[in-house]
């Protein structure tokens, strides 16, 4: 029975971390897979290629010893690694895994705030700094989306909890008591 893509992500980001993690270098791996995972979403084709069956291992590997050149020797370790149980495909999703396993370890979440208008870098680091004081967080990672539907404050989404300081949110909760 084939793996779902969930389950490959969980079992490789696992192995990767453990590897990581035994050797010493999960901040490097950390650094590396996260630049690897910018530059894959930027060329897709990347791993189309390493994932097509019509390419023979020979053709695989004489490409990834190419671009793996400035990665550390354990990230080419675990990319041939990855190449050789043909699971280039999923690379994007055991990345996400072991990004995921690397924030647990170190206490740092990730996060959405939602605003009207788009927030300057100070602003979002202001707000992920006083969310993670608050929660008990090493850090907070939040991205900014722009909702005009939450008319003004804040909707943070972070780790499946959310926190709606937002006019609209307000506004429902006036409009609820009135109605009572």
């Amino acid at each position: 029975m084939a793996l779902s893509r969930e389950e490959t992500a969980r079992r490789y980001g696992t192995a990767i971390f453990d590897f990581a993690k035994d050797s010493g270098k999960t901040e490097l791996m950390y650094s590396e897979l996260t630049e690897l995972k910018k530059a894959v979403q930027a060329e897709p084709r990347f791993v189309q290629v390493l994932s097509n069956p019509v390419l023979d291992a020979k053709q695989k590997k004489s490409l990834l010893t190419a671009v793996e050149q400035g990665f550390s020797a354990e990230l080419q370790e675990v990319l041939n690694f990855l190449l050789s149980y043909d699971r280039f495909d999923n690379l994007v999703d055991i990345i996400d895994y072991y990004i995921h396993l690397y924030n647990v370890a170190n206490h740092i979440g990730t996060g959405v705030a939602k605003t009207v208008l788009k927030l300057d870098e100070d602003q979002l680091q202001r707000l992920a700094d006083s969310y993670a004081k608050k929660y008990g967080l090493q850090a907070l990672h939040l991205e900014n989306e722009v909702d005009p539907e939450i008319i003004g404050g804040v909707v943070l989404e972070v780790e499946g909890r959310v926190i709606d300081g937002s006019v609209k949110h307000r506004l429902e909760k006036i409009r609820a008591m009135l109605t009572k």
